[in-house]
């Protein structure tokens, strides 16, 4: 019988058997009765058979996926897998903005709190009063009652979820099952409690002070590689399966300027700022979101990087501000629908869809980097010019830096918090209390000084010292942060105004009280990495920032600086005393730790060039301080709170 090929007799009748490997790597032993006993037509009929053998795997293959259901083991099975996924895909979120762990803990809360929700009602039911009251009744507070009613109107109302249908079609395939509504729901089930947990851990992760070191999901097994893809085979095995943020996470890692421990040590003049790190994350990002799930970076071609481009035009320009839009579950399609939806119903102005020129320029240049890391390492992926899409920014200097007119000066200086307000629970209704503290004095140092944000808002009090009777700050790098760079070491005079309205004497009053920091409240609470000028934005700019009339995009705090910078130019200020006030990079001589008297003078002579907008605002003479209880590090929002 050996010239007859898979087939063998059993009695007088022959058979054909064929053993193969079914979608699910399973060995099938498949035998069919020829149902002749003649050896000539066995073979006829068994040749049939070996020719038809690729349709006779389809059919049993689609037999068993119609006949098959999911057992408990293969679904427990995916849960874990995607719960080790999705705690993967929050703790590379959470690395990706440690700025915003206060929020991030929040957000994690509130899916805790939505998932148990699933997993004790079996599913998805609308949010009602009766239900809320009860939750008060057990003891939740209203933020936390908001923040559940919220996380399950953006499922209702929006089709936000972090559960993908996707993820699901993907690992029911992979146990070998034709993915239907019927397997999905069973797998949902499962992921209530699964995800619930991936969120309790991502979160104990966030408070657990490990600098954002998340768990990182297990080694993915060799991508198969298809037959006849010689492409492929020229990759190097740990670039084949790599997504765009993974390259963005290896090269923060490899590259010496961006390591992480060099940024509190001696060499952190070599190193690059947080901020640059979120671009270089969100960047990737953004490329990773427009691409279909699961492409390695080694196959982006040009054409993925125009269709990305396409998708700046409309993405809305607050796209990524939100910590909604961070999730990986949101898509750009769903971004770019919900952005038309908001034009039609008037909450966004169709001039708020694209990002700006230099938003993308920025996105493509980190792009860039990310993309010749990769290169470096597999060179037989052909070169991307990301310049080809960056575009020169065809705007007048003077009118791109947006700076503040007197008028809006004046309108700012108006509110209850510098005239008179209601006391610290209401800083902006009007009343009879001034307080003095860093909501008081840091805009109006900004406007006086022309300083940066940060410059300001980390001030320790051994920062402000007075030589032949003139007060001066003085700008350098401390225990609460660095500065910009060598030339933003420098003296700034207070100005004769600041004087006037209380700050030297807010100093002195602080030094009596004990303390270090010149504002301390707006220190960082946790193990957050942000900064103290983040602190008082996301605190009091936010809120302040809707009431400057005539507000345009691109002003904000940092356009009192260029307003600064342009009145000492229109008053024909030599450019070296005006590099050396505002820490410009130039050829002056700049500032000694302490300077002359001549020095300081010709200071005070400058800064008195800054027009006054308070005179509105009374003499401080005398020091109203936050209460001990205040002027202190606000708590973070832990796990234990909720």
């Amino acid at each position: 019988m050996a010239s007859l090929q898979h087939i063998y007799r059993r009695g007088h009748i022959f058979w054909w058997r064929r053993v193969h490997f079914s979608f699910h790597n399973k060995p099938i032993d498949v035998r069919l009765s020829l149902g002749t006993p003649d050896r000539l037509q066995a073979r006829n009929r068994g040749a049939a058979l070996t020719a038809s053998y690729d349709r006779v795997v389809i059919m049993l293959n689609q037999r068993m996926r119609a006949e098959r259901d999911l057992t408990e083991r293969e679904l427990q099975k995916i849960a874990r897998d995607m719960y080790e996924a999705r705690l993967a895909e929050l703790c590379t979120q959470q690395r990706a903005a440690p700025g915003d762990a206060e929020l991030m803990s929040a957000a994690n809360n509130a899916y805790v709190d939505y998932f148990e929700r699933l997993a004790r009602m079996g599913g998805h039911l609308s949010f009602m009063s009766d239900e809320e009251d009860r939750l008060r009744a057990e003891g939740w507070d209203e933020r936390r009652v908001a923040d559940l009613r919220q996380t399950i109107g953006l499922r209702e109302e929006r089709g936000i979820t972090p559960i993908r249908r996707s993820d699901i079609d993907w690992h029911l395939g992979k146990a070998g099952l034709e993915p239907d509504d019927y397997l999905r729901w069973k797998v949902e089930l499962a992921l209530y409690t699964a995800y619930r947990d991936a969120y309790v851990d991502a979160d104990r992760q966030l408070q657990s002070g490990s600098g954002f070191h998340a768990v990182e999901a297990p080694e993915p097994p060799p991508t198969p590689i298809p037959s006849g893809d010689t492409e492929a085979l020229a990759i190097p095995e740990r670039w084949r399966t790599c997504t765009p943020t993974q390259a963005a996470e290896w090269m923060i890692e490899e590259t010496p300027r961006l390591l992480d421990h060099r940024r509190d040590g001696k060499r952190s003049k070599d190193s690059v700022g947080e901020q640059t790190l979120r671009q270089i994350r969100w960047a990737a990002t953004l490329l990773e979101k427009s691409l279909p799930p699961g492409t390695p970076l080694w196959k982006v071609t040009k054409k993925e990087i125009i269709d990305l481009d396409r998708w700046f035009d409309q993405l809305p320009v607050h796209f990524g501000k939100s910590i909604h839009d961070r999730d990986p579950a949101r898509s750009l399609e769903a971004a770019a629908a919900d952005a038309v939806e908001r034009i039609d119903t008037g909450h966004l102005a169709p001039e708020d869809v694209g990002f700006s020129t230099g938003t993308t320029n920025k996105h493509f240049n980190k792009l860039g980097q990310i993309h010749k890391f990769m290169r470096n390492q597999v060179d037989v992926v052909a070169p991307i010019d990301f310049g080809d899409f960056t575009l020169p920014i065809d705007e007048d200097e003077r009118e791109a830096r947006k700076r503040y007119t007197r008028e809006q000066g004046e309108a700012i200086f108006r509110l209850a918090l510098w005239t008179g307000c209601v006391g610290t629970r209401d800083r902006l209704q009007p009343g009879n209390t001034v307080i003095h503290d860093g909501l008081f004095f840091v805009l109006l140092l900004v406007w006086y000084t022309g300083a940066r944000r940060e410059e300001l808002c980390k001030l320790m009090l051994d920062d402000i010292e007075e030589r032949h009777g003139i007060a001066y700050i003085l700008i350098r790098a401390t225990e609460t942060g660095r500065i910009k760079n060598k030339s933003a070491r420098r003296v700034v005079v207070v100005a004769d105004e600041l004087v006037r309205l209380g700050f030297i004497r807010y100093v002195e009053a602080m030094r009596l009280a004990g303390e270090t920091l010149l504002f301390p409240e707006l220190m960082p609470g946790g193990d957050t990495k942000r900064k103290l000028g983040d602190v008082f934005y996301k605190l009091w700019w936010i809120y302040l920032k809707p009431l400057v009339p005539g507000l345009v995009r691109g002003q904000a705090m940092h356009s009192a600086r260029h307003m600064v910078a342009d009145e000492l130019k229109d008053q024909e200020v030599f450019i070296e005393f005006r590099n050396d006030h505002l820490g410009h990079r130039g050829k002056g001589e700049g500032e000694t730790r302490y300077p002359s008297a001549a020095s300081l003078q010709r200071l005070r002579e400058l800064v008195a060039k800054i027009p006054v907008v308070t005179s509105g605002i009374p003499d401080q003479e005398s020091i109203n301080l936050l209460p001990v209880s205040m002027r202190q590090a606000r708590p973070t929002r832990q796990t234990s709170d909720r």
